[in-house]
């Protein structure tokens, strides 16, 4: 059973300022050391960058099920295997040979050998069927990398399947319900540690970890995933594991990402004595769109402005930059509006329009 869920979020405090609440909090379940409505609640604003799970179980799950160890080379759609079940250090050790007696010493029809190519057309200069060996630069015998199986456990919010970073996620089978010193709530255990990833559209190459915004969201996990006893996970209502809850079914655990808005702009609506020349930062919640910019428009007075870009230095800031030769006019009014039209990496639409009024000096 899934027994608490700890996630990033964000809230308004007194003045109305949104802030980044500073330890993750129970989105799910709670624990007897909790002394705070603060730390264990339904999450309604959950943050859309730099977020991840951590998803902490009642019992052991199957590890085979969650993580693959790398191999030499490609034996499927990329250089990574499962290991099944039953396999032991010394199978995984003679699967880490040299390449020369490999064949020899991890045989194919052994149903404990692993990397073994899966390609028609082979994997390099290996057969279908034969080893390609595990990676072991270091010659220890066991397996120099492991990676998170795609699909074992993911996020659905709406109708989207958020990317999962599988070099970031992880299973960790250790830990308790114990608090340690060292770690606090975030230690607790056995936990699976599920890390969003940015899609293939997102702006620049440092693109935090980022979930689609406004959106209900949930977790997902593959029938493969189960505990010791070949049980399929569920989570039962409130974490409470006295309770009973059907195999698959994790329905009772959800909640809900922030909106995309304007966070903050280095120019405030009302300013005036705006300088005519340079740029503007406008900060969002979450990465816009860079295909959606073109619902930023800009009026000089009632007239349209064009004499502008819009570009992205930072996932999250749209920099808006004047491009007339002599800047913007002498004392005169302008309007920013970011319309609805501008959405996040992953289409979803900002829920109301902001306008930015400003006043050039002279």
């Amino acid at each position: 059973m899934v027994r608490q869920v700890r996630l990033r979020e964000v809230y308004l405090d007194a003045t109305g300022s949104l802030n980044d609440r500073a330890d993750p909090v129970f989105a799910f379940g709670t624990h007897p050391q909790v002394t705070s409505a603060d730390q264990a609640h339904e999450v309604t604003s959950g943050r859309a960058i730099d977020n991840k799970l951590r998803v902490i179980m009642d019992e052991l799950l199957v590890g085979n099920y969650l993580e693959e160890i790398a191999c030499r080379a490609t034996v499927d759609d990329d250089a990574y295997d499962s290991v099944p079940i039953g396999t032991t250090p010394d199978d995984i050790a003679r699967c880490s040979v040299a390449k020369d007696v490999l064949p020899k010493s991890c045989k194919s029809a052994d149903t404990h050998s692993v990397c073994l190519c899966k390609l028609d057309a082979g994997c390099g200069d290996v057969m279908k069927g034969m080893p390609v060996g595990v990676l072991d630069a270091n010659q220890d015998g066991a397996a120099d990398d492991t990676r998170f199986i795609r699909g074992a456990v993911g996020l659905k919010c709406g109708s989207i399947d958020v990317p999962i970073n599988v070099d970031l996620s992880y299973w960790n089978p250790s830990g308790d319900q114990n608090v340690p010193a060292m770690g606090g709530f975030d230690a607790l255990g056995p936990a699976i540690v599920l890390v969003p990833q940015a899609p293939t559209n997102a702006p620049v190459p440092n693109t935090p970890p980022v979930l689609p915004t406004n959106s209900s969201c949930g977790l997902t996990f593959s029938p493969s995933v189960v505990d010791k006893q070949n049980v399929g996970v569920c989570a039962p209502a409130n974490g409470d594991v006295t309770a009973n809850c059907t195999p698959g079914d994790v329905s009772a655990f959800k909640f809900k990402v922030e909106p995309l808005i304007v966070k903050g702009s280095s120019i405030n609506d009302g300013d005036t004595g705006i300088p005519r020349t340079g740029s503007t930062d406008i900060t969002f919640t979450a990465p816009p769109s860079a295909a959606s910019l073109a619902a930023i428009t800009i009026k000089e007075g009632a007239t349209n402005y064009t004499q502008f870009t819009a570009a992205q230095p930072q996932p999250t800031i749209i920099r808006i930059t004047w491009t007339a030769a002599t800047g913007l006019a002498a004392n005169t009014m302008y309007t920013i509006s970011i319309g609805t039209g501008v959405t996040d990496l992953f289409n979803v639409p900002m829920p109301m329009p902001t306008n930015i009024t400003f006043t050039t000096g002279s």
